[in-house]
This record gives structure tokens, sequence and C-alpha cells, in this order.
């Protein structure tokens, strides 16, 4: 499953592609599809100082990706796999890191890409993530309308709308891979695995590939981590639903406090298919999940920060302030240090900090300018029709 002529650290989708050729994991990538959109999607391990009697290890995956964050490796699947079915345009909606990767990706490709993205997290972006043929639009909505207007532009005018769920569960087999390679031969064994999650399609396709591995006899139950989830107090649908013993995710899990969001891209707020998804996950495994509050994110933040430091991480800052410009990779090292000092983390184990994000370096860059900004004045139809008359495009059916 290893082709040990690609570095980890250069791109984990070209050193573990041999996966994604399982039928139960993606729709057959070749390596060939990949090498052709790869542009840096890698991975690195390092460990923080002991904290207590317990271990925590930081699986880096902000560094050495494209764009900073490992939403680089959806991005380079989908664009794979579109090149590959010779689709000429996409469109996305994100919190903001899926549009940055997407943007990247596509604009190498020379596929034309309309991203809606919500205002409050154009501050993040870099101009040099969206090459010629990528389209920004800014949306001043809640995020159910901005999704919703996104997939209106797409069926309206006829554009493939990405990525696929089974996208992006896949390119998180890679990640599965990265942590079963460096977990038997570098680092050690770990016994638990934390991820800061909006819908959780990370996690998932990291455990989806460890069931893969475990029915094919190549992987021993033993190896598999326990999981332990994070979301911010804000914006915590899936942990009020895990903690109320609920499989299903209901109305009442839903409650987001935009104003009160400690990382404004965790912005999914009724994430119910990719709850039930994780919540089984989470009973087979093991595991839990933790609302991080305004003041765990106090009492911890900068004790990360300087941990991280003085390992030799640095997260990025906004210019001139000492914000950090991406804080879901920090949200994840927060909510570890509250867990091992709650006792989820016990003496003597060793939890693996999935780092998706946190090196974004803004200073010296222009943001990009939104080709429209959307807000509720109009209508959805009203816009769609506008933003048809802006990019030239013709209705469909």
């Amino acid at each position: 499953m290893i082709d040990r002529r690609f570095p980890a650290a250069q791109s984990v989708l070209l050193r573990y592609h041999r996966v994604l050729a399982l039928p139960e994991l993606a729709p057959g990538l070749e390596l060939a599809d990949l090498e052709r959109c790869s542009h840096g999607e890698g991975a690195t391990t390092f460990a923080l100082a002991d904290r207590g009697a317990s271990e925590v290890i930081v699986c880096d995956e902000s560094s050495r990706m494209i764009t900073g964050t490992y939403k680089a490796l959806d991005a380079c699947v989908s664009l794979a796999l579109l090149r590959r079915a010779k689709v000429s345009r996409l469109v996305a909606s994100s919190g903001g890191n899926l549009c940055a990767a997407l943007a990247a990706y596509a604009s190498r490709q020379g596929i034309e890409a309309f991203l809606f993205q919500p205002t409050r997290t154009l501050y993040k972006q870099r101009s040099d993530h969206f090459g010629a043929g990528v389209h920004l639009i800014a949306v001043d909505l809640p995020e159910p309308e901005v999704k919703r207007l996104a997939r209106a532009f797409a069926t309206r005018f006829g554009v493939a709308h990405v990525p696929d769920i089974r996208w992006r569960l896949a390119a998180s087999a890679v990640r599965a891979m990265f942590v079963l390679e460096t977990t038997a031969d570098e680092i050690g064994a770990v016994d638990c695995l934390a991820q800061t999650v909006c819908a959780g399609f990370g996690p998932a396709g990291i455990y989806q590939c460890f069931a893969a591995l475990r029915r094919r006899g190549l992987l021993r139950r033993s190896r598999v981590p326990r999981f332990l989830g994070f979301q911010q107090e804000a914006n915590a649908p899936m942990v009020r639903a895990w903690q109320a013993g609920e499989p299903a995710l209901a109305r009442e899990h839903v409650r987001p406090e935009p104003s009160r969001y400690l990382e404004p891209g965790l912005y999914n707020t009724d994430p119910a298919r990719e709850y039930a998804r994780l919540a089984a996950l989470l009973r087979e495994v093991g595991g839990d999940m933790l609302a991080l509050s305004d003041d765990d994110f106090g009492r911890h933040g900068a004790e990360v920060l300087a941990q991280m430091r003085a390992a030799g991480f640095e997260f990025s800052k906004l210019p001139g302030s000492d914000e950090v410009v991406e804080k879901t990779g920090l949200l994840t090292g927060v909510g570890l240090f509250k867990a091992i000092d709650d006792g989820r983390v016990a003496p003597g184990e060793r939890a693996l900090c999935m780092l998706t994000g946190g090196v974004r370096e803004l200073a010296g860059s222009e943001s990009p300018t939104p080709a429209l900004t959307i807000d509720a004045s109009r209508s959805e139809a009203e816009w769609v029709e506008a933003l048809g008359r802006v990019f030239g495009l013709r209705a469909v059916g």
C-alpha cells in the first residue's frame, strides 16, 4: 500500500495512492490522475513536551499542504477526477479552506471554478491562491443559504457541484495510511486520534479506511486508536447529539451562535447525515466528543501555542496582530489539553493531534476581490440570474 518513491512530506496522496484503488474507498483513482494534479499534500509528525503523564504527538497536515490545510487532499482528489472526466467547470461552497484549496488546484488545471464563501472569512484568503478562471463569490448570508445558493447556481447552469462525499472520504484514506505507517515505523503506537470537526468527513474517511483494511485482513483491531472529536461550543450540534446519546442529530441540537465562533471557518450548522456516520464510528472504535468554550480556549490556547513554538511549529498570524489566522488545528490542541486534564486521556496514554490547519501567511499578500457580493437584498432566484449575467452563462433545461 506504500509507494516509497514519494516522500510523505511531499504528498501523502502519491505515497499512498494504492489505497485509493480499493473499490470501497474511491472511484478507481490511478497514480497518473493524481500526479497530474498534485502540488504539495505533505504531512509530518513531531512531539510536544509531555503533559503530565500523557504524551501528545502532532500530525502536521498544514505546513506541507499547498494552501495550509488538509483540504488540499479533497481538492486534489476532486480535480483529478474532474480532469479525467473532462469536466471544465465546478461549483463549491465552504467556510474558506476548501475554497482556497479548490481555487489553487482548479487554476493549475485550467478548470473554471465558481466558489461561494461567507464574507466573514474572506480575511483568510490570499489572492495568489485564486488564479485565472477562478471566481470568488462572497455571500453575506447564514451558512445554509450559502450552500443552497451554490447548489441552485450549479443546477441552473449545469455546472458540476463538488466535492462528492465519496471523494472527501477517499481523500482522508491516505491520512489513515500515514497514521498507520508512522505509528508502525516512526512514532510508535497511539491510543487516540484527535481532530476538531465541522462535518466530520476527515475522521470518517480515516476510520473507513481502517475498516476496509481490517476486512481484508491487513490491519489488527488493536492498531486502531479511539477517536476524540472537538467542536466549538458556539456551533456544536454533533457534540450535543452525542452527549445526549442520540444516534441522529435533531433540530434541538442545532443552536449556532456565529458571533461567538472561535473559528468562523467551522461553519456547518446542521451536519445531520454526517453526524450519523460519525456517531456510528465512535460506537465502534470508542472515543468521545467535546465542546470547547471561550474559557477552554483562554485556559489552554497560550500553552498550546508555546508548546508548538518550542517544537518548531509557528502558527500564522494576521498581519500586525497576535491573532491566529486559522484556528482549527489550535483548537485540536486546546481540546486535547482539556481532555488530558479531565482524564479522558489517561496517564501513560499517547494521543495523536491532527493539526489540519494553522499555516497561511498573509503578510505581503493581497486579499482576492470577489466577483460579486451577495446579501439579503434579493431573492435566491434573482441572485442566481444575476450571477448568470455576470459570468455570461446560459441556463440549462
